[in-house]
C-alpha cells in the first residue's frame, strides 16, 4: 500500500470521530456564526471522506463529487448563510428549547442510540458501524436542531444537517450514487437554501422577527 492510500485508509478510520465532535458541538453551540462554521466543518470532514474513497477506489466520479461537495456545501452554502444572518441582524446567539447543556448531553445521547441501532445493520452487511453510527447520529441532530430551535435560520441549517446524514448514509451502504444525480441533489439543494432566504426575509419583513415560536400564535 502507497502512502497516500495508507493516509486515506487513515482518514476513512478517523473521520467518524470527528463528526461526533461536529454533532456534540452543534447540539450545544450557542452562536449562529458557530453553527454555520460547524456545518461547514462536518461537510469538509465528509468531503474528506469521499476524497480518501476516491483514492481507495480509483475512482474519478468521486473525486468530481467531493469537488461539488466542495464547493456547494463547504463554501457556498455556508455564504449564504452568513449573508442571510448578517442581512437580518439576528442576535449571536442561538434561542433554543433547551440549555447548551442539555442539548449536549441530549446529543451524546443520540450517538448511543445511533449506535445501538445500527449494530445488528452493520453485523447483517458487514459494513462500518462506526461510520453507520455517525450518519445515523448526523441526521437525528439535524432533527434535534430543527425540533429545539426557535428561529427559522437555524432550522434551515437543522435540515442540511439532517441531509449531511442522509448523504453519508448513502455513501456508507451503497458507496455513492451516480454522479448525473450527485450534481441533481446538490443544486436542488444550493436552490432551495436560496429560496428558504428568501422566504425568511419575507417573514421578517411580515412579522418583523424571524422566531417560529411566535408565528404559532397567528393560527386560528
Amino acid at each position: 500500500m502507497g502512502l497516500i492510500e495508507f493516509a486515506a485508509a487513515k482518514t476513512l478510520a478517523s473521520s467518524a470521530v470527528f463528526l461526533f465532535i461536529t454533532v456534540l458541538l452543534i447540539a450545544a453551540t450557542k452562536r449562529t456564526v458557530a453553527c454555520i462554521a460547524l456545518f461547514s466543518a462536518q461537510c469538509g470532514i465528509i468531503t474528506a471522506q469521499i476524497v480518501a474513497v476516491a483514492f481507495l477506489r480509483h475512482s474519478g466520479e468521486a473525486f468530481a463529487v467531493a469537488i461539488i461537495v466542495l464547493l456547494v456545501k463547504v463554501v457556498a452554502i455556508p455564504y449564504v448563510l452568513l449573508r442571510i444572518a448578517n442581512r437580518l441582524k439576528l442576535s449571536p446567539n442561538v434561542t433554543a428549547a433547551t440549555t447548551p447543556a442539555q442539548s449536549a448531553f441530549i446529543g451524546a445521547g443520540l450517538i448511543l442510540l445511533a449506535f445501538a441501532v445500527v449494530q445488528p445493520y452493520a453485523r447483517a452487511f458487514a459494513l462500518d458501524s462506526e461510520m453507520l453510527a455517525a450518519a445515523t447520529a448526523i441526521v437525528l441532530t439535524g432533527g434535534l436542531l430543527m425540533v429545539s430551535r426557535r428561529m427559522a435560520l437555524m432550522q434551515v441549517i437543522g435540515l442540511l444537517v439532517l441531509e449531511n446524514g442522509i448523504f453519508l448514509l448513502a455513501m456508507s451502504t451503497t458507496f455513492g450514487m451516480p454522479l448525473v444525480i450527485e450534481m441533481g441533489v446538490f443544486f436542488d439543494l444550493l436552490i432551495w437554501v436560496l429560496l428558504m432566504g428568501v422566504f425568511i426575509f419575507r417573514i421578517r419583513e411580515t412579522f418583523a422577527h424571524v422566531d417560529v415560536s411566535r408565528l404559532r400564535r397567528l393560527r386560528g
